[in-house]
């Protein structure tokens, strides 16, 4: 089994500690490759970059098929480009988010997301009325720290991340908690083993549930959403 996760950012800091994640848990047979696109924003905050990246993210997954790739994780919980990359795609590609989501409506009654920025709370509301998980959400709340603060200081994290999540459970009625930034991954173990409810790491949760799957032969359809787009003429 052959494993593509892709930071679709640039950022190599982000990227080493997606890899050091991801090698701790990858099974010892499964062919893994960690890497980022090779052009874009350092850190996906908004839309605009979102969409500043996608041309990068499509270019690395038709490369990665030409490669032989069996799976790809996107490895930023966004979800950038999503929609185009399973178009474009007939390998499995399974996104942070979207995987998260799926695995905590497993694990409880009800789910927050700890996200980085305060204006990121409106886009994860957004985000789970896309899914239709409105009566299985409890809440958003926000760190108010940059991916590269998060990236660079983990113990602040970690202290600002109990308390917030603290009134997650307490005052949001949360019983599963998602770590809804890759940057922050690598903190899930700790932080439920101080605060109980269970505390999902999407680059762990989306991987292994990518390398199982995978091994079932599981892949997305493409005869309806995620169709393969039929070619054009592009001036």
């Amino acid at each position: 089994m052959k494993i593509l996760v892709l930071n679709p950012n640039t950022s190599a800091a982000v990227t080493e500690k997606v890899a050091d994640s991801v090698r701790r848990i990858a099974r010892p047979e499964t062919q893994v490759t960690i890497t980022q696109i090779a052009h874009g924003p350092e850190t996906l905050e908004s839309y605009y970059d979102e969409s500043l990246a996608a041309p990068h993210i499509l270019a690395a997954v038709r490369q990665a098929h030409e490669d032989g790739y069996d799976a790809i994780v996107l490895a930023a919980f966004c979800d950038p480009a999503i929609e185009a990359v399973k178009e474009i795609s007939t390998i499995p590609v399974y996104t942070l988010e979207e995987t998260a989501f799926s695995v905590a409506l497993l694990l409880g009654n009800k789910f927050s997301i700890l996200t980085e920025k305060k204006h990121k709370e409106s886009v994860k509301r957004q985000h789970v009325r896309k899914y239709g998980l409105e009566s299985r959400f409890a809440s958003v709340r926000a760190l108010n720290m940059s991916v590269a603060e998060i990236t660079a200081d983990p113990e602040r994290v970690k202290q600002v991340g109990r308390e917030v999540m603290r009134r997650m459970i307490q005052e949001d009625g949360a019983e599963v908690i998602i770590l809804g930034c890759a940057s922050m991954t690598g903190y899930a173990d700790e932080l439920e083993r101080d605060l109980g409810a269970a505390i999902l790491d999407p680059i762990v949760v989306t991987y292994k549930v990518a390398e199982a799957l995978t091994e079932a032969g599981v892949r997305h359809s493409k005869i309806g959403l995620y169709a393969t787009p039929a070619p054009k003429k592009i001036i």
